[in-house]
């Protein structure tokens, strides 16, 4: 298991002391704010909490915030009396906006929330990009952001973990971290220790996959052998040069970062080319219910990292709902089955609420910022901790290891099956080899 002090494992100092290679095509996310902190005015209502929301509601991130109407609309019923703090009662506003899943436009939000709505408190998902935690920085106002790994978050903002930042914080899990849960997961599968290893060719999959500082440099560590001939370009629909390398070396471990789609037309072309691992344990096409049941029965005991689901014991600090009831709720309301980041954005309001309470004084940017740099708060999600990660302005987020099932004839389910990576979380079912591939 990963923790505070493992800040210093070969996988973490390599990604600290070379992330310009980790982070190349970053370059655009370090434009200049149009308006300083000098320039920007506080909200001049002094009775009224504002909070800005920035999420990808449409766009190839959409399915990120999908569960953002339910989860926006629970938190303003729960703030609907306003919030008393420092014995003085704040009504509050959340202003929600959509990025598009664009990184400019990302940026071009912010600023609009900061300069025109004059908020107090800044929430983002930032897959696509920190833009909206970069801008906050500029501009002095309070940032929680999450939904990206933490070096994503913080190298392209030019961070260091020894030193932090002024205004914006972060909570997520890390490279290690995936990689700790894939090597638990593996940890109970005969296999030869021979892992085909296949990374979309952007900045994530260079930055998770790099032989050198990414996760296969974990697994190498770890005593595996990594047969990897190079990245895949975003959208690929080929993959036949990947599965014969894999045959050839005798691969039974398959991981990755893959787009459902890219990841369908791997699978297929695996079972056509009569390639049958015994283990496919890959990130972020195996994330989401819809594409899991796109593979049919080929994806009954493909294994992936957990961020939350139904199944773990924690309560909501904002509602009183238990994980379970939480998403029964969603299903509920929507008719859509649950999905594993609205855990993490439900955590994110939970977070920053409690920052704004815990400050004292909602409306003194420092003082709110300060409130999240001491933070330690119990959520849906588990305990956010901003003090004891070894990162200065990040919490480590819960991770766990887990396997899609289809069990007699059913729709895919997800169940947690390897947890050394957090043990207060509990299994639900023993790991088992992948029954088609």
């Amino acid at each position: 298991m990963t923790t505070a002090n493992d800040i210093q494992t070969p996988l973490n100092s390599s990604l600290v002391s070379s992330r310009r290679g980790l982070l190349r095509g970053a370059a655009a996310l370090t434009a200049v704010a149009a308006l300083g902190q000098a320039s920007r005015a506080w909200a001049a209502d002094k009775d009224t909490i504002r909070i800005g929301y920035i999420s990808p509601r449409t766009g190839p991130f959409s399915p990120f915030a999908e569960a953002d109407d339910f989860i926006l609309e629970q938190v303003r019923k729960t703030l609907a009396d306003g919030l008393v703090i420092g014995g003085k009662k704040y009504k509050v506003e959340i202003l929600a906006r959509d990025d598009q899943s664009s990184p400019d436009r990302q940026s071009n939000l912010a600023a609009e929330l900061i300069n025109k709505e004059n908020i107090d408190l800044m929430l983002a998902q930032v897959a696509i990009g920190p833009n909206a935690s970069q801008q906050c920085e500029l501009n002095g106002v309070p940032c929680l952001s999450t939904v990206g790994p933490w070096q994503a978050w913080m190298f392209p903002l030019k961070g260091e973990p020894t030193k932090g930042f002024k205004s914006v914080f972060h909570f997520f899990w890390g490279l290690e971290d995936i990689a700790d849960v894939y090597l638990d997961i593996w940890q109970g599968v005969p296999s030869n220790k021979v892992i085909g290893s296949a990374f979309s060719n952007d900045v994530p999959g260079n930055a998770m996959g790099d032989m050198k500082l990414g996760m296969p440099a974990a697994f190498a560590k770890a005593g595996y052998k990594i047969v990897d001939i190079g990245r895949f370009p975003v959208g690929a629909d080929d993959f036949s040069s990947y599965i014969q390398a894999f045959k050839k070396d005798n691969v039974e471990i398959v991981t990755g970062l893959f787009n459902p789609p890219e990841w369908a037309s791997f699978v297929k072309q695996s079972a056509q080319m009569g390639f049958r691992p015994k283990a496919a344990t890959v990130a972020k096409a195996l994330l989401f219910p819809g594409g899991v049941a796109a593979l049919g029965p080929r994806a009954d005991g493909m294994s992936t990292e957990i961020w939350w689901t139904p199944a773990y014991p924690f309560k909501s600090s904002l509602t009183g709902q238990t994980a379970r009831q939480f998403a029964d709720a969603y299903t509920a309301a929507t008719k859509r089955e649950w999905t594993q980041p609205m855990g993490v954005v439900h955590a994110l309001f939970e977070t920053g609420i409690q920052a704004l309470k815990a400050s004292g004084d909602p409306k003194d940017p420092v003082k709110v910022a300060n409130a999240l740099r001491v933070m330690k708060h119990d959520t849906i999600i588990g305990k956010l901790d901003f003090t004891s990660s070894g990162i200065k302005n990040v919490s480590k987020m819960r991770v766990v290891g887990g396997q899609w099932r289809i069990l007699n004839g059913a729709k895919p389910e997800l169940f947690i099956t390897n947890n050394k990576t957090a043990p207060e979380i509990p299994v639900q079912r023993k790991f088992e080899l992948l029954s088609i591939a």
